[in-house]
């Protein structure tokens, strides 16, 4: 115990020395500075760019220019900045905005909330791939044929496209590498702290920022928070659990509502039928198309994010009405010579995947089945596979987070959440000092407008610093 309690000490110094040194470091460096522009797409919004490093570790090489859009307070008591950092990884903040701010008009009134494009989206040096290869993927089913020397193989040459259309950005898009964007940003706001607001795949960064700059850091709300601590395999068992447990809500939702056009049916049984129709080959889509096991799995994962209960009963009932039959088959991939934007890549430079053989991908995939018995499977899978033969290493590999000085942390998750479980938010909230965990007693992936409970204890916290007093909100 002694020896674990120095062993934690050094390290948190170390990362605190590491913390300073890199904040004296950036600030011996020019500050950027951001020119502000009415939004050609929405002029009720400011727009600009901040040229950033490509790579942190060479400030001086060449750079980007990331996106960068600002909702200006709008109240005369401003508290600050507030950061907000989008999910994905592939959503663009900058398009959040522009469509309409999600925050509250109270949070409004007291920030300017500004967001971005992270590196590789969208606006700011988007990641851009051969078409061909990103359509086209291989079979990453073992149960239907699949061979992880042909995902490997495939990783490799879709690599080899992203690199030739995006260049050397490819091996510079993890969430370290954007909360050094982040605190860029901040420098050329002038602002000696900022709040963040992260959700999804966005709260990678913001835990990063916490470790790296605590003390510019005045609040972190962390939405729907990832478990960056996760090794590959746990991390896939986790994702099924979720995706189990989220597809079970549907299913006892749809078997107690009458008007569920499933109501009575055995919901399990249909979609085990279709799961098994897609691994043979002979499950079609509306347009007479193959649907591969793990279309069928993610198009069911997709729907339960809000949720869409009573449409995702539809699609099934739909599916089940189409004719069985092989199916017209997806082509192989093969290069087009068509380039179009393909960001959701970027998991691969923050996530480790160590799957070497075949025998070793078949253990793990019996594995999503055990945790998964109905789904089957999880649209973590399909990235993982691709992520474990990527030939660059993850820059910011998962790791226990080390944050020292860091001001108290919200974090916001349902009991049911199909992509960011809430096991990981408790994971989270007990490896990070001074973290308060609010759960929302309901369903969905993210939570900040799930309800006027969740509204008004993450606007206390952020406009206040206002920890919440209770542990949850109820189901709206």
């Amino acid at each position: 115990m002694t020896l674990s309690r120095a062993l934690a000490g050094a390290l948190l110094a170390a990362a605190a020395a590491a913390a300073a040194l890199t904040a004296c470091t950036a600030e011996a460096a020019p500050e950027p500075t951001l020119t502000w522009q009415p939004c050609a797409e929405n002029g009720a919004y400011e727009c600009a760019s901040l040229p950033v490093p490509i790579d942190w570790a060479n400030p001086d090489g060449d750079a980007i220019e990331l996106a960068v859009v600002r909702d200006r307070a709008y109240g005369s008591d401003r508290v600050g900045t507030l950061v907000s950092l989008p999910g994905g990884p592939g959503s663009s903040g900058v398009d959040q905005i522009l469509r309409g701010t999600p925050f509250s008009a109270g949070l409004r009134a007291r920030f300017d909330i500004v967001s971005l494009d992270p590196r590789g989206v969208k606006r700011s040096n988007p990641v851009r791939c051969d078409a061909g290869l990103v359509t086209g993927r291989p079979n990453l089913v073992p149960d239907a044929g699949g061979r992880l020397d042909q995902a490997h193989s495939y990783a490799r040459e879709l690599a080899a496209s992203c690199r030739e259309h995006t260049g050397p950005l490819l091996d510079h898009l993890d969430a370290e590498s954007v909360a050094r964007d982040v605190e860029a940003l901040r420098k050329a706001l002038g602002e000696q702290q900022i709040s963040l607001y992260s959700r999804s795949y966005g709260t990678m960064p913001a835990q990063r920022y916490a470790e790296l700059f605590p003390r510019h850091l005045r609040a972190s709300l962390l939405d729907s928070v990832d478990d960056h601590s996760l090794g590959g395999a746990e991390f896939l068992a986790s994702q099924a659990r979720a995706g189990q447990d989220t597809f079970t809500e549907f299913v006892a939702w749809c078997a107690r509502e009458p008007h569920c056009v499933l109501h009575g049916q055995d919901v399990p049984g249909l979609y085990g039928e279709l799961f098994a129709a897609a691994t043979r080959g002979e499950l079609r889509d509306a347009k007479g198309k193959a649907l591969a096991p793990l279309d069928l799995s993610s198009a069911v994962t997709q729907r339960l994010y809000r949720p869409e209960w009573a449409e995702l009963a539809q699609d099934l009932r739909t599916l089940a009405a189409q004719p069985r039959g092989a199916a017209e088959l997806p082509a192989a991939p093969r290069r087009t010579g068509e380039i179009v934007p393909m960001p959701q890549i970027i998991f691969c430079s923050d996530w480790q995947f160590d799957i070497a053989e075949q025998d070793q991908w078949q253990r793990l995939w019996r594995a999503q089945r055990d945790n998964a018995p109905t789904l089957r499977s999880h649209f973590a899978w399909g990235a993982a596979s691709i992520c474990s033969g990527w030939p660059v290493a993850p820059k910011n590999p998962p790791h226990r987070p080390l944050i020292q000085d860091g001001p108290p942390v919200l974090i916001l998750n349902s009991r049911h959440d199909p992509a960011t479980p809430h096991e990981w938010a408790v994971q989270v909230a007990a490896q990070t000092p001074g973290a308060k965990l609010l759960s929302y007693d309901g369903w969905g992936h993210g939570m900040y407008d799930r309800s006027p409970c969740v509204t008004a204890a993450a606007d206390g916290y952020l406009i206040d610093l206002r920890l919440p007093p209770g542990d949850s909100c109820p189901a709206a």
